[in-house]
């Protein structure tokens, strides 16, 4: 509960940093009961501040109620809507359509909407509906900070054996499908409105072990491949990386762990690109 005090005070505008303090100072001496009296006496405000962006004619609805709750869950994933998710938090199917028509949600997909003034969460709602999907080469690189190029695509990585005709289906007025290449082989590109396109391409297994959780844009969680497994994947022998790319990925690599390249090494050799870290680091003087 001192959390959402917290977060009440930075999100307000408050006149000075002085009377921020002093707030601050005041409810670390409350005993439990007074505390829970202020927390109960801002907690109107501090919601209704919170989920300006999702309330009409910003009337907050009572907090103990279902819409609420519902407003809770758009606020924390940025406006994208996923009915797994919602049903997860004992938001049935019932009230999300309910929902869905009281505040006018587009929708994305099956099971996925948008409220019409937030921006689509491609990544997110993607891998929401397809759970092998994770966030992989180029893509990743920035994600993990190993490199300071803007990609122009979404590269995701996906089991060698999955049909993309099972994909071909999900073509509506906001999502756009289309083939196109990448590494030299043929990759199915979802297109979402305000969104880099999303590049499919067919990848070796990833392990649970290999894959971490990164914050998209819209602070929304996504798997990404690991530094190790995503170096591994750029340095494949088909990859068409840049080589500036793959030099200052390995050299940020080396600045974060100079001290252990085990790790990095076993999983090239897993992935069949050890030969060619090597020589990388060879010709980059890492050891």
């Amino acid at each position: 509960m001192n959390v959402e005090i917290e977060h009440y005070l930075d999100s307000t505008s408050l006149e000075s940093a002085e009377q921020k303090k002093l707030i601050t100072e005041m409810v670390a001496t409350l005993e439990p009961e007074q505390l829970g009296q202020v927390i109960e006496f801002l907690k109107k405000p501090f919601f209704t501040h919170k989920l300006k962006d999702y309330l009409i004619d910003s009337e907050l609805p009572d907090i103990q109620s279902k819409e609420f709750q519902f407003l809770v869950q758009a606020a924390k994933y940025d406006g994208n809507i996923v009915r797994k998710i919602m049903n997860e938090e004992n938001i049935s199917h019932y009230y999300l359509d309910k929902f869905i028509d009281k505040y006018h949600l587009k929708k994305i997909s099956p099971g996925s909407y948008i409220f019409p003034q937030k921006r689509i969460d491609a990544p997110f709602l993607f891998q929401v509906q397809y759970s092998k999907s994770v966030i992989s080469h180029e893509s990743a690189l920035y994600m993990l900070d190993l490199t300071d190029v803007i990609p122009k695509k979404i590269i995701m990585s996906m089991p060698k054996d999955y049909k993309f005709s099972q994909l071909e289906k999900r073509r509506n007025e906001f999502i756009q499908i289309y083939y196109d290449t990448y590494n030299g082989n043929k990759s199915l590109v979802i297109c979402y409105p305000e969104n880099e396109p999303i590049f499919l391409t067919k990848n070796a297994p990833i392990g649970k072990q290999e894959i971490v959780t990164k914050p998209t844009i819209s602070q929304n969680p996504v798997r990404v491949t690991s530094e190790e497994r995503t170096i591994a994947d750029i340095l494949a022998p088909n990859s068409n990386v840049e080589e500036e790319v793959k030099q200052m990925a390995l050299i940020k690599y080396h600045q974060k762990h100079s001290h252990d390249m085990v790790r990095l090494r076993r999983i090239a050799a897993k992935q069949k690109a050890l030969t060619e870290l090597d020589d990388y680091l060879v010709k980059l003087k890492i050891h």
